[in-house]
């Protein structure tokens, strides 16, 4: 039963990266289309390409990270029973994805990893199955501090782009259109960066405790149909989610655009190096927030943070059950064949 079990947690992981860009890929291109900067096949295409690019520039420390930091990988027995929780895990994350993705909520997948992931091993091995250290200080620190920063630096980027522009000329003013064509590019390969590396950590976990692999690593065609999947992920859907980031939080024009992607690419760079799993669903929402609230407090749509924020709440809990409820489901017909 190995290698059905190996090739569906491979082909899980995949369909969760193309699910992961489409809600995440939204999130991207949100404020350069809401903005009017540029038209949404255009943002649309430039946005896959570099989300194809990034891991290949900037390396993959995230993906191990997911692999090792997560769950505690020395305690598992590399067998079917290990395989099946991770094969729970991913297939929790990837229905949760789909189901947030449908009522357009701009929920984290990297929550909804984590949540699928801890959970089965949580219920099979207790409190002893997570390396907390790690995974309190590099996964949750990460994930809790980063859309604190992505407000911070939105804010900050934004009030430092107003003095740069308050004596401008409106020409200079309208070239910001033709910037975003850089930062979206910036923001993509980073986004590409992190989000295909949790991909990646998953099926490096799946073959190493199917006996696969020797030791924890990513294969190179491991890379390249992880950073794929959520590339396509990204050119096929999101625009439900786009209407809630771009339009919902407040009226974004061209420079608030700019400083939302150019805040959130900050943060983004930092978690990458630092191999961080960080939600850019997050760090793009808060961004956008930072700004509208250093433009004025009151155009933020506040109600719509407070919606987001009780999904991000549950996320990781109701993940964590939906990966129990499909663990035992999966051992049972396990058993039975």
């Amino acid at each position: 039963m190995t290698d059905p079990l190996l090739v569906g947690s491979v082909v899980l992981s995949l369909l969760f990266a193309f699910t992961n860009g489409m809600k995440d890929g939204a999130n991207v291109l949100a404020t350069a289309v809401s903005s009017r900067s540029l038209a949404f096949r255009q943002a649309l295409w430039l946005v896959a390409l570099a989300e194809f690019c990034g891991p290949f520039l900037f390396g993959i420390p995230v993906a191990l990270t997911v692999a090792r930091g997560i769950i505690r990988v020395e305690l598992l027995p590399r067998d079917v029973n290990s395989l099946l929780l991770v094969l729970s895990g991913i297939t929790g994350a990837f229905l949760w994805n789909g189901f947030c993705w449908f009522l357009r909520l701009p929920t984290s997948s990297s929550f909804a990893m984590v949540g699928g992931l801890i959970g089965p091993v949580l219920f099979r091995y207790g409190l002893a199955g997570i390396p907390w250290a790690v995974f309190l200080l590099k996964v949750v620190g990460a994930l809790l501090l980063s859309p604190f920063l992505g407000f911070f630096f939105g804010g900050l980027v934004h009030q430092l782009l107003v003095r740069i522009l308050e004596n401008a000329p409106w020409k200079t003013v309208k070239y910001l259109k033709i910037l975003q064509a850089g930062s979206l590019v910036v923001l993509g390969m980073n986004h590409g960066t992190n989000d295909s590396q949790k991909t990646m950590g998953l099926i490096a976990l799946a073959l190493f405790l199917s006996g696969q692999t020797p030791r924890m690593g990513v294969p190179l065609w491991v890379m390249a149909a992880s950073v794929a999947s959520l590339s396509l992920g990204v050119t096929m859907g999101g625009t439900k989610i786009i209407r809630t980031v771009g339009y919902d939080i407040f009226r974004i024009r061209p420079y608030h655009s700019f400083s939302a992607q150019l805040a959130a690419s900050i943060v983004l760079l930092s978690c990458n190096l630092s191999g961080a799993p960080v939600s850019t669903t997050q760090i793009i929402s808060s961004s956008v927030t930072g700004v509208g609230s250093a433009h004025r407090r009151r155009a933020v749509r506040w109600q719509v943070i407070r919606s987001i924020l009780l999904a991000w709440i549950f996320t990781i809990p109701l993940a964590g059950v939906l990966s129990v409820l499909l663990y035992l489901i999966f051992r049972q017909i396990n058993q039975i064949i």
